[in-house]
């Protein structure tokens, strides 16, 4: 009998970008219809200062080729993370846990997601990959 789980094969969303000034760095949005658990890993070069964001949209709207029909409203979503001795629930995770980070997310009912991150100073390169299956 053949599987029927769905796969997210990952991919990078943001590749090489620039962690420099006051840059804001926005992935490309992922379709997770359909999909269980998505996660991102967030690598970087460097030692910028600055946070991470999982955002959600249930009103964004794209076609099947990702042509943007409505941009929507993006939330953050809340994430919990281990930030070297305890686990901490927020909204934005800080560079300062150190690379890589990864971000488990797990039953989102928005169609659309995507990360951010924000700079606020220093430098680096960031490469965030994202990847996802159905259970």
């Amino acid at each position: 009998m053949a599987s029927t789980k769905k796969t997210l094969k990952q991919y990078a969303v943001i590749s090489a970008g620039a962690m420099t000034g006051t840059t804001v760095l926005t992935s490309s949005i992922t379709v997770i219809t359909g999909m269980d658990d998505v996660g991102y890993q967030f690598d970087w070069t460097g030692s910028p200062v600055g946070t991470f964001q999982i955002q959600v949209s249930a009103n964004h709207n794209q076609d099947e080729l990702g042509n943007q029909i409505t941009a929507g409203t993006w939330v953050p979503v809340t994430v919990t993370y281990w930030n070297g001795s305890s686990f901490i629930t927020d909204t934005s995770i800080p560079t300062s846990v150190g690379s890589p980070v990864y971000v488990e997310c797990t039953q989102f009912s928005a169609p659309y997601v995507r990360c951010v991150y924000t700079n606020a100073s220093s430098t680096g390169t960031l490469t965030v990959t994202v990847c996802g299956k159905s259970i």
